[in-house]
């Protein structure tokens, strides 16, 4: 199995550059896409490891761009697969070797768009008498493995959505081609949820205090504007997958908005985000 790996950074951390070493060791290339508007990488990544292809033009361009052009670097230097990672996932050792091994003894890998894993903030052990192959249309885009001969079939990922629904955008048009996409489940990876307060809501007046996981106030902005594009993409023709997609969603919406510190901010991106909707202003947030 001819694996490549690629990681799309932006402004990371020390912390996001080690959770690199976790998956290199696997792969024979990995493509790092670096979305940092004001400065490269370019020296740290050149003396790091010759596996690796830094990438760098100080634009952010999103994930969805990031990705086609990684799966076409990948098909341009012959490999099968691609890994996918955020910059602020990692794996075990023994998880990612089993997740191979597990691609490996997958029947029918032609009929498969991409595999996933469940994640968890911690370090969880797979078990190998649970490891079960399910069909799941909701893989996220950290620790997928893209088949990329099927890549070519289903076609790029979808540019208009920039980030928040470009994996479950993936999904769907996998499911459109007739392919599978395939989790193994009882097979972690670590992956980071967002950003966990501990604090009141709007709606008991910020007595009782509650840990949550919020993301940056910019991504309400991103998840209301792209659930509106997928369910008008897909609605008609996958109506439980959008339902189950919608529901997610505006729950996460709705957590970020009752227990931000800055409630406003909020409402204003997601009033936004109806709006520019409405007026076919898709890719990347312009004031």
């Amino acid at each position: 199995m001819k694996i490549a790996a690629c990681v799309i950074l932006y402004y990371p951390k020390e912390d996001d550059l080690q959770n690199i070493s976790t998956y290199l060791p696997k792969v024979e290339k990995l493509y790092v896409y670096d979305n940092t508007e004001n400065k490269t990488l370019k020296s740290y990544f050149k003396e790091s490891n010759p596996k690796i292809m830094y990438f760098s033009d100080l634009e952010n361009k999103g994930v969805s761009t990031r990705l086609n052009q990684a799966c076409n670097q990948a098909i341009t230097d012959g490999f099968d697969f691609l890994l996918t990672m955020d910059q602020d996932s990692s794996f075990t050792e023994e998880n990612l070797v089993k997740y191979l091994i597990a691609i490996q003894n997958y029947p029918n890998i032609e009929s498969v768009a991409q595999f996933g894993l469940e994640y968890d903030p911690d370090d969880k052990k797979a078990n190998d008498n649970e490891i079960v192959a399910e069909e799941d249309y909701e893989l996220i885009t950290s620790a997928s493995i893209i088949n990329l001969k099927n890549y070519i079939k289903i076609g790029n990922f979808d540019e208009n959505l920039f980030i928040d629904g470009v994996d479950f955008d993936y999904c769907f048009a996998s499911l459109q081609k007739g392919l599978k996409c395939i989790r193994f489940k009882n097979i972690f990876f670590n992956h980071s949820l967002g950003i966990k307060v501990k604090r009141g809501s709007f709606k008991t007046f910020y007595l009782l205090k509650k840990e949550k996981y919020l993301c940056a106030p910019i991504r309400i902005y991103y998840l209301v504007r792209n659930t509106l594009y997928l369910e008008k993409k897909y609605g008609a023709i996958f109506p439980e997958y959008i339902a189950k997609l919608k529901k997610r969603n505006n729950s996460s919406i709705n957590t970020n908005l009752n227990y931000s510190s800055n409630i406003f901010e909020y409402f204003n991106y997601k009033r936004k985000a109806i709006s520019d909707f409405k007026n076919n202003r898709m890719g990347k947030y312009q004031d």
